[in-house]
């Protein structure tokens, strides 16, 4: 029991450290500031700019304790945030190779990258949620072979092929 308070109080520690870095460079953002800003904090800088619309999440003070929204009921954008930042670093550092190898097709779709990326994050969410409901580690391989499979097809087909990869098993809508 204890080791499960410990944990629960662990990631709302992170939570909370995520959400005030996000209102701090958010801030700096607004105010002109992001020359002041290392290189990894304006990597995100650019992934709050082209999420504007969630910038009364950002600014909203009473949220940046760490508590969870209620999944399925409610939008996180900073799990929005946060996943996109993942793959961003994922296209960055070339890791899994099927990440960017996607996101190259889909815009040779006509997608925009930005399009091409919340596609990505589609299917990594769903791995991921279907990793901590079953309590095993990271599908890898499944992971990539969704990328694979999904950048041969055209992007209408994408949500059809995720859906019937997890309809076996539990998978949430309401993850991208």
């Amino acid at each position: 029991m204890a080791d499960e308070q410990d944990t629960e109080a662990h990631r709302r520690l992170q939570r909370k450290n995520f959400r005030q870095n996000l209102y701090r460079i958010w801030e700096m953002v607004k105010a002109g500031r992001r020359n002041e800003l290392s290189d990894k904090e304006n990597d995100l800088a650019l992934i709050l700019m082209d999420h504007q619309e969630y910038g009364d999440h950002f600014e909203n003070t009473a949220i940046l304790d760490g508590r969870e929204y209620d999944a399925g009921s409610q939008f996180n954008p900073f799990l929005h945030i946060s996943t996109h930042q993942m793959v961003e670093d994922q296209l960055a550092a070339d890791a899994p190779v099927e990440t960017g190898l996607f996101c190259e097709a889909m815009e040779g779709k006509g997608l925009s990258r930005h399009e091409a990326v919340h596609f990505v994050i589609m299917i990594l969410l769903h791995v991921l949620y279907t990793s901590a409901a079953t309590g095993q580690s990271f599908d890898k391989a499944r992971y990539r072979r969704l990328l694979t499979a999904c950048g041969r097809v055209e992007p209408a087909e994408i949500e059809g092929i995720v859906a019937q990869e997890f309809a076996a098993g539990n998978h949430r809508k309401d993850l991208h």
